[in-house]
């Protein structure tokens, strides 16, 4: 046998499985020499060569295969082409998934190899996918099977009915258990499946064989409470969305000083990511966040929402909308153009009717509001532009925003508990407690966000 086999072969008895890395950038010397001495072989005689090393005593046949698979990889590969490996490269990925699949064999060291090929098979998947057109492949074809690869292991994880024997650290597939859920979750958001999330968000906690969550290492749990915020800000589930965001950014703070001058570009990177979801959470609860932090690590992501939070504490829904419409792509890209349009309005509203009520009822000890008095204010803030023909067509934007809609916006108001009062349309006033104090009629966003939807008992654990 040649040397480069047999030196493979010797590591592998010796559960030295660092050497069945495809990363040509790491293990490219290895795989050239390999390469070379195998090209006398043909399929089948790869598969005698392997049986005939009796590894495990010939009782583990999907460690065979897998190992099979990797010397048809060093055989095989073109170092010269990325879409020439792809059959290969994920036949290796997914044979090495499977070994990891029955935990009665010893796959401790082979879950190392995994979590690297892992960190190669993403950003390779990424690449191919990106360039579907000119490949002629599905759009995210590639991620896609990635994703049902490490979701195979992912469903593999049971439990332990007892606490493991090496005090608190966690052995085996447990200790990548919370690693599968950040990546496939972080895939299921590439490939604009975030639906898919529910199932991995759903079974996490059972797998787990840990009570508290803090026992997961810092920056997945980080990931992780990133993820659930995003997801939950998608479907709408507010309050969820800005408590999980919330903590992912504190803890983040907590271990990072932010705003120190040596904040590695990694920390400042997550920071922001964080923040993209959180400010707009945040926003919909009615609350402002630190634009001074924010303007220190991006002043362009601060001038930016410093702008929409004025639009809407002004109460003006033609700033709001074009706000909107200038930044569509990106919000559409990350999932928040609908829950914005669906939102943002109404809060805008409630403080353009606080402000009418301050100014007008309140100033004059009056406990009413003249349906045509908000409806000049709304003339203003919602901008007429039959002097504009090129603004006339109807869009997601100024399509049921209208001046005329007083008593529909009061309603929708009362009906949110944003405005606590009686409409009546035939006097076209609406009525409400008399009093000095603004809150006693419009109550804070966040207290009523928070009322009509409570915070998800599954999630409790996250904070022990």
């Amino acid at each position: 046998m040649q040397q480069a086999l047999a030196g493979l072969f010797q590591q592998i008895r010796a559960s030295n499985y660092d050497v069945l890395s495809i990363d040509l950038k790491k293990n490219g010397s290895l795989i050239s020499s390999l390469q070379n001495e195998l090209q006398r072989f043909d399929n089948r005689e790869l598969d005698k060569l392997v049986e005939s090393q009796n590894f495990h005593n010939g009782k583990w046949t999907r460690f065979n295969i897998m190992i099979l698979s990797f010397l048809k990889f060093s055989r095989d590969v073109d170092p010269w082409s990325t879409w020439e490996n792809v059959d290969i490269i994920f036949n290796f990925y997914s044979d090495l998934n499977n070994c990891l699949l029955n935990d009665s064999y010893p796959i401790d060291k082979l879950i190392e190899v995994f979590l690297s090929i892992t960190e190669f098979i993403i950003p390779f998947a990424t690449t191919l996918d990106e360039n579907y057109v000119l490949l002629g492949t599905r759009q995210y074809q590639f991620l896609s099977h990635t994703s049902s690869i490490i979701s195979k292991l992912f469903n593999s994880i049971k439990p332990h009915s007892e606490a493991n024997t090496n005090g608190n650290v966690l052995q085996g597939k447990q200790a990548i258990l919370l690693y599968l859920v950040n990546k496939l979750n972080n895939i299921y958001f590439k490939i604009d499946s975030p639906q898919l999330c529910s199932n991995i968000f759903k079974n996490f906690k059972p797998k787990s064989s840990i009570e508290n969550f803090s026992e997961y290492p810092l920056t997945q749990r980080i990931e992780y409470r990133y993820l659930l915020g995003k997801y939950y800000l998608t479907n709408a589930r507010i309050t969820n969305s800005f408590v999980q965001l919330n903590s992912a950014f504190d803890l983040l703070c907590s271990a990072y000083n932010l705003l120190g001058y040596n904040v590695h570009p990694s920390i400042k990177k997550n920071a922001l990511k964080i923040l993209r979801y959180l400010i707009p959470a945040g926003l919909i609860m009615g609350k402002l966040p630190n634009f001074k932090l924010i303007e220190a690590l991006d002043l362009q992501l601060a001038s930016s929402y410093i702008k929409l939070a004025h639009y809407i504490r002004e109460g003006n829904i033609k700033g709001l909308n074009l706000w909107l419409q200038h930044n569509e792509r990106d919000l559409s890209h990350r999932y928040l153009l609908i829950i914005f349009l669906e939102k943002l309005p109404m809060i805008a509203y409630r403080y353009l009717v606080r402000k009418t009520i301050m100014e007008w009822s309140i100033s004059q000890n009056l406990n009413r509001l003249p349906f045509d008095v908000l409806e000049r204010m709304m003339k203003l803030s919602i901008g007429d532009d039959s002097d504009r023909p090129d603004l006339n067509k109807i869009s997601i934007y100024n399509g049921i925003h209208n001046y005329k809609n007083v008593e529909n916006v009061l309603v929708t108001l009362i009906n949110l508990g944003y405005l606590r009062g009686n409409c009546y349309p035939l006097l076209k006033v609406c009525v409400f407690q008399k009093t000095q104090n603004i809150n006693d009629v419009l109550p804070p966003i966040d207290e009523r966000i928070l009322a009509m939807f409570p915070l998800n008992s599954e999630d409790a654990w996250l904070d022990n």
